[in-house]
Formats: structure tokens, sequence, C-alpha cells
């Protein structure tokens, strides 16, 4: 199925990217029954597990007690949560992200080739992350706005790593350049999918038996974390577009027609596969 490939508003992102959701979701949820889903699973039953049920009126004796009996597995937790940050969610993020790209430029793709290409943009991706990460915390100390701005701007370089080949400064400051002319349209597109994601998942808080609702809050995140990836992915494109004309390198290729602008700068031609 094509897609529509230009320099779009927010309705339009979302439309595309709900239509690449729905078009391949078991592309997409395949990759996150190998990534995201798992480690979710495992760090929210074992925090069921260690949490000791509360009497019907709980005194607060009764919620240090249960306090400090959670907190005799923090290193537990903390494991799980390096290896969820550090490896899970960059390489699931990484996989959506070029699965997503490859079925919105119409080429074919497997869960398999999507996370392999993740794999080997791993260490890139990281070391990016890091830079992106100490600018916006270094940012956030000094007033607070600069952090903000440094999150707006470095918000595609993930993309950038996984789709162009770039890592650190360049990376980020590709990055800043895709996005700099769309920035409020980058922070709208975040607020939305923070809000959206935030109440389906304390909308699944409220489902009284606690096993289900762990697995039906788990399987909401990985549906939102699919279809925000794939709105930031068109988002990223959009962005392309605006900047470089992407739209017009793309149609060229796809009837065949020479592209001078890509024929004498190559970095245009990047991010089409």
């Amino acid at each position: 199925m094509s897609y529509t490939i230009k320099h779009m508003g927010i309705g339009g992102i979302l439309d595309q990217a709900i239509a690449i959701v729905k078009d391949h979701f078991i592309l997409l949820f395949t990759i996150m029954l190998f990534g995201l889903i798992p480690i979710l699973l495992v760090q929210q039953f074992l925090e069921l597990a260690v949490t000791p049920e509360l009497p019907p009126e709980p005194t607060m004796q009764d919620y240090l007690r249960a306090q400090q009996q959670h907190n005799e597995y923090w290193p537990w937790f903390m494991g799980i949560n390096l290896f969820y940050m550090l490896i899970v969610l960059p390489l699931t993020n990484a996989s959506v992200i070029q699965a997503v790209a490859r079925v919105y430029l119409g080429q074919q793709v497997t869960a398999l080739e999507a996370m392999k290409h993740a794999a080997s943009r791993f260490l890139p991706l990281v070391g990016t992350s890091i830079l992106m990460y100490l600018a916006i915390w270094g940012g956030l100390i000094l007033l607070i706005i600069p952090g903000l701005y440094f999150a707006i701007w470095f918000g595609l370089s993930q993309h950038v790593v996984v789709l162009e080949g770039l890592a650190g400064p360049k990376a980020l400051g590709r990055s800043k350049k895709l996005v700099h002319k769309d920035r409020g349209k980058f922070l709208a597109l975040g607020l939305i999918a923070g809000v959206i994601t935030v109440m389906l998942v304390v909308g699944a808080k409220f489902i009284p038996q606690p096993h289900v609702s762990v697995l039906v809050s788990v399987l909401l995140q990985a549906v939102t974390t699919m279809l925000w990836t794939a709105a930031f992915v068109v988002f990223y494109f959009s962005c392309r577009c605006n900047v470089e004309n992407f739209d017009l390198h793309y149609l060229a290729e796809s009837i065949g027609a020479p592209s001078p602008e890509v024929a004498t700068n190559p970095a245009l031609a990047r991010g089409s596969m």
C-alpha cells in the first residue's frame, strides 16, 4: 500500500501513522513480542509478586511495612530497569523505526530484518542517546528552557542514527536541522502521545483483577509505542520534505527519473532504505 509522503500537519501525520500500524500490525507487534512486551511483563509481574497485600483499612504502619518489604528487592528492580533502558528499549525503538520507514517508503521488510538492522546500529544508537540525554539534563540544570529546546532539537537523533547511518554530534546536528522549522509540531506530537498513553495505561489500572490489569497495561503500552513511533517516523520524513524536498526526490526515483540534487549531494538519498 502506498502512503502520502510530503510535508504534513499534525492531522496528516497521525492519519498516516494509524494507517501504517493498521496495515502492518502483525509486523510491528512481532517486534514488540521479541522486545518490549517480555521485559515489561517480567517487571510488572515481579512488582505485583513482591508487593504485600494491604488490609481493607490499612494503617500507616501497614504502608511502611509494605514499603520495607518492597525495598528488599531493589537490586532486582534496578537490574531489570537498567537492562530495559540501555538494551531493550533502544533496540525495540530502532527496530520499529526501521520497519515503519521501510513500509512507509513502499519497501518489503520482515521483523527479523528490522531487528538485525537495529542490532547493527546498537552502539552508535546508545552513544548518541547518551550525548542527547547529557545535553538535555545539562540544559534543564541551566534554567530549564535550554533543556526543553535540546529535547525538541535532538528528538529525531535516533531516527538519524537508524535511517541515515550518522552518529554522535553529527546525528544531533542533523536532527536539529530537520526539526528546527517544525519544532512546535514536534512538541505538540509529544504532548498528544504522552497524554493519550497515560490515559490508557491509567485506565487499565482500574481493572479489578491485578494480573489481568498488568497484562492489559503492557499490551496497551506496546500498541501505543507502535503508534507513536510510527508517528515520529512519518514526522521525520515530513521534516525531510520541508528541509530538502525529499518528496520530490522520492517521486523522481519512483518513476525512474534522475534527481540532480541527489546526484550532487548523496546525503539527500540517505534514509530511503
